[in-house]
């Protein structure tokens, strides 16, 4: 009998455990996020945070500066506008430009880059010259149409950059290009067959103004841009060679009363609005000539016997007189001081010129 051979029990495989299974927790499942990065604020120390923080103040600061100035020069604004402006202030001197003989009138772009003067002195030419007084042209009519040219006054039309100068003796008004070249010269109109033009001024609108000293009493005349006679200003015995005439914003015309003392304000219809008279004190005239106003509502009237420049407020409703502010200018030979100025102009940045002329020169100021 074979013996039994014993087999140990068929035992299977253990399955394979699973896999641990973290024990749960209250903090987010990683993710491929990585962490914030600080901010250059955060990552200085505080005392330097503020030293950045002032560095980047000042340089937003530099920015304004250079762009105000960028769109300063390019549209070339005045800087002395202010809210409250203050009209007892005068201007500073600033320049003269001399070698002039006896200058008379002036005027000048509003840029104040190209300046015309009349000379009654010399070759009594009538030059252009440049900000830094420099010749650049000589203003004279052709040769087929007057002899000779003795031009008193000039005034820039704002609206075509026109030059127009007034020949008394020749009975003509000239009109220039911008560069000084002949262009024509203005007709009157039909209705004033001989006349003696002195003064002249344009408004904002291109209205122009020309006193007369001939015809049958002086006057002012009005003529629209497009050169039509408008109305005349004035009246019989009213002036005795008005030398200047200037128009404020609201359309007020200033006259001149030069041999009379005194200057006279008109409405825009022509109807007398006020007058500023002959007499010794500050706000009185003596010999009063040139007259500008600007767009600040600053009237200035060169008195040339006083030796100096009158400046007034443009008349308010309800006023009879110009409210006198200040003057400027005295009696010499020095810097900032006159001998007998005559013409006046404004530009559009805060510049006055002036005509000093027994000074042989022509006189700059500014605000």
């Amino acid at each position: 009998m074979t013996d039994a051979v014993a087999t140990p029990d068929l035992i299977p495989p253990a399955a394979p455990a699973p896999p641990a299974t973290p024990a749960p927790s209250d903090a987010p499942a990683p993710t491929d996020v990585p962490p914030p990065v600080p901010t250059v604020e955060e990552a200085l120390p505080p005392d330097r945070r503020r030293r950045y923080l002032l560095l980047l103040l000042l340089f937003g600061l530099l920015a304004l500066v250079i762009a105000f100035g960028i769109w300063y020069f390019i549209f070339r604004q005045p800087l002395r506008i202010l809210p409250t402006l203050d009209l007892t202030t005068p201007p500073s001197y600033v320049s003269s430009t001399y070698g002039l003989q006896k200058p008379l009138g002036v005027a000048v772009s509003s840029d104040g880059e190209r300046i015309y003067v009349t000379q009654g002195g010399g070759d009594q030419a009538t030059l252009l010259i440049d900000r830094a007084g420099n010749h650049v042209a000589t203003l004279a009519p052709a040769s087929d149409v007057v002899a000779r040219s003795t031009q008193l006054y000039v005034a820039v039309n704002p609206k075509t950059g026109d030059v127009y100068a007034t020949d008394r003796s020749a009975g003509a008004v000239f009109v220039y290009a911008v560069d000084g070249t002949y262009k024509s010269t203005f007709s009157p109109g039909a209705g004033i067959t001989v006349w003696q033009p002195l003064a002249i001024a344009f408004d904002a609108d291109g209205t122009l103004y020309v006193s007369d000293a001939g015809g049958d009493y002086q006057k002012v005349h009005v003529y629209a841009p497009d050169g039509t006679w408008l109305r005349d200003l004035g009246s019989a015995g009213l002036f005795a060679f008005a030398n200047g005439i200037g128009i404020d914003k609201a359309g007020n015309v200033y006259v001149s009363d030069s041999n009379n003392g005194r200057l006279i304000v008109f409405d825009k219809t022509g109807a007398e609005l006020g007058r500023i008279q002959r007499g010794a004190a500050d706000g009185d005239l003596g010999l009063p000539r040139g007259v500008a106003v600007d767009g600040e509502g600053r009237v200035y009237v060169v008195d040339s016997t006083g030796q100096s420049v009158k400046l007034f407020r443009v008349l308010q409703e309800g006023e009879t007189t110009p409210a006198f502010q200040v003057r400027f200018g005295r009696e010499g030979t020095v810097d900032g001081a006159f001998e007998y100025p005559n013409g006046i102009a404004v530009d559009g940045r805060g510049r006055v010129y002036v005509t000093d002329w027994n000074n042989d020169r022509l006189q700059v100021w500014s605000y």
